[in-house]
């Protein structure tokens, strides 16, 4: 009789034609607990998620040492990304520092 939202939701937004903008900010969103999980907060606060259109997250950075280990870890994040979504949904990050 009940079905769960989740079963609307999905064709809600592709009719709105929201379904992108929704899907970004939840991309977005992992991307911050991702490195949430790798480093601590202090480090976190100086790295902020710009953007993400046509599977690249854009990433503004405070430091470019810490770019240079986000590059270094860029595959281990974008695989993160792409499990948690069963798909390949990022392809690269661009780094803004």
């Amino acid at each position: 009789m009940f079905q769960p939202l989740s079963v609307f939701l999905p064709a809600a937004l592709k009719k709105a034609k929201i379904k992108e903008q929704v899907d970004a900010i939840i991309i977005c969103e992992e991307f911050n607990q991702i490195i949430q999980d790798i480093w601590d907060e202090k480090i976190f606060n100086q790295i902020k998620v710009i953007s993400y259109k046509n599977k690249i997250l854009t990433i503004a950075i405070l430091s470019s040492v810490l770019a240079s280990e986000l590059q270094l870890k860029q595959e281990e994040i974008i695989k993160k990304i792409n499990f948690k979504f069963k798909k390949n949904i990022v392809k690269k990050l661009y780094f803004l520092i």
